[in-house]
């Protein structure tokens, strides 16, 4: 098992503390593990804290009164989620569960609270890493209300190659981290819509498709449907 501190260091939130805060941070850090598709929280559970992604992925959506899911972020190693839960009104505003066998550190709500109010550098690496979800949460929701299916399919490959520093040029390839059906509810649409969409994209010559992976054929003609 990975050290907390080190799992802590991967984590834009914690990435730069000094070490000795990194140990004060790892200190009260509590490992979780979580089985395929188990719960880790549902919308309106009380927030006792939040977590850090140790190994496996995590899902976070809402789900709509009839039941239809919208997944709003899907986490990897390194990444934390529900931060802003334990400050606000003490309660899960979405859903969590675990898309493969997980382990996650559990930050409790009480412990970290206090160690923000002796460490106030650790509060403000804190309100920078929420910031930066801001950014992509207002990015989401222009993706998914102001852009068609095909832009919105485009934003996310362009997304995805930027965060891991690929360039988005001919040839990149680009493995898929979720199942096709968690990345069509991520962007707002049904897995059919999805599929027709991903075969248009590919009968156009501008992308290959094989399961997860998707290679860029035609880089230029792609990413200028973001313009349009």
């Amino acid at each position: 098992m990975t050290a907390p501190a080190e799992i802590l260091r991967k984590t834009p939130m914690f990435a730069i503390l000094p070490d000795e805060d990194l140990r004060r941070v790892a200190a009260i850090a509590v490992s979780r593990r979580y089985g395929k598709k188990e719960t880790v929280f549902r919308e309106g559970d009380r927030a006792d804290g939040f977590f850090v992604v140790s190994s496996g992925k995590v899902k976070v959506f809402k789900l709509s009164d009839e039941g239809k899911e919208q997944v709003l972020h899907v986490l990897e190693p390194g990444q934390s989620f529900a931060e802003a839960a334990i400050f606000e009104g003490g309660a899960y505003p979405a859903h969590a569960e675990v898309l493969a066998d997980s382990e996650l550190l559990l930050l409790p709500k009480h412990a970290f609270i206090d160690l923000l109010e002796k460490n106030p550098k650790v509060a403000i690496r804190m309100l920078a890493s929420l910031s930066r979800w801001l950014k992509r949460m207002t990015d989401l929701v222009e993706s998914l209300s102001l852009r068609d299916v095909e832009s919105r399919l485009v934003f996310y490959l362009s997304e995805e190659l930027n965060s891991r520093g690929i360039p988005p040029r001919n040839g990149a390839t680009l493995e898929l981290p979720v199942s096709k059906n968690v990345l069509a509810s991520r962007l707002g649409t049904v897995p059919e819509t999805f599929s027709r969409t991903l075969k248009k994209l590919q009968d156009e010559g501008l992308i290959a498709v094989r399961g997860k992976q998707i290679r860029i054929l035609s880089a230029g003609p792609l990413f200028s449907l973001l313009s349009r």
